[in-house]
């Protein structure tokens, strides 16, 4: 979204983005349970890219059969899911750091409402993956900018996983999970409304975000040419 979007496009993201900050402040949702959800999305968010470009780049022989299809489609899933997994682990072990070192899995996972909202963060992923599925078959991954969606999404979470390693959790103590939701929330906002210059301040987001001038928001070559001609 640009930085010049228009105040009722800045509303609507904005209230998107606290609706879960909202619920834990005003009807008793878990903190936990919301923060979980974040790294799912983001993590099934990865694994649909993955996926998507893996299918891209090595797409299933379609001549054999639908069987074979299947089966093409399935390793190209079962890839993007493996790829995830690989990813989750280190990225994964901060949570426990973002929590105050409050992280009791049999209870997570006996939390009916933690339960619903993975599995609905699984059947969004999958409606993903489909929408990505018919958008690549008219267009490259370039032309989607899946590399910077990639850099979006996953730099997003960095950057809590880089406040995490500074205590912070720790010293917020039973309230770390709720301070790491707000923070959430608001590197959220800022990727959605500003993504250039969210880029640019997290490291190793630079190379993703385009070029554009600041100030009349025209490529620098394109100014150049712009300006030969009221010159000329």
């Amino acid at each position: 979204m640009s930085t010049q979007a228009a105040p009722l496009a800045i509303a609507q993201v904005v209230a998107r983005n606290i609706v879960p900050l909202a619920g834990i402040l005003f009807l008793g949702w878990p903190a936990s349970n919301v923060l979980i959800v974040y790294f799912a999305d983001t993590m099934l968010t990865l694994g649909v890219i993955f996926a998507g470009v893996l299918r891209k780049f090595a797409p299933p022989i379609e001549d054999d059969g639908w069987a074979a299809r299947v089966n093409g489609e399935a390793g190209m899933v079962g890839g993007g899911v493996f790829l995830m997994v690989v990813v989750a682990v280190p990225l994964g072990l901060p949570v426990l750091f973002m929590m105050g070192g409050d992280l009791s899995a049999r209870e997570l996972l006996a939390d009916h409402s933690l339960r619903a909202g993975l599995a609905w963060q699984c059947i969004a992923a999958s409606w993903s993956y489909f929408e990505l599925y018919r958008a690549l078959r008219f267009a490259t991954p370039e032309q989607l900018q899946l590399k910077r969606r990639f850099a979006l999404v996953l730099l997003r979470w960095m950057a809590l996983v880089m406040v995490a390693y500074l205590g912070v959790g720790f010293f917020a103590g039973p309230f770390a999970a709720l301070v790491f939701v707000a923070i959430y929330v608001g590197v959220s906002i800022w990727a959605e409304l500003a993504p250039d210059r969210f880029l640019r301040a997290i490291p190793g987001g630079a190379g993703n975000a385009m070029t554009m001038t600041v100030d009349s928001g025209v490529a620098p070559g394109n100014r150049k040419r712009g300006d030969r001609r009221r010159r000329g």
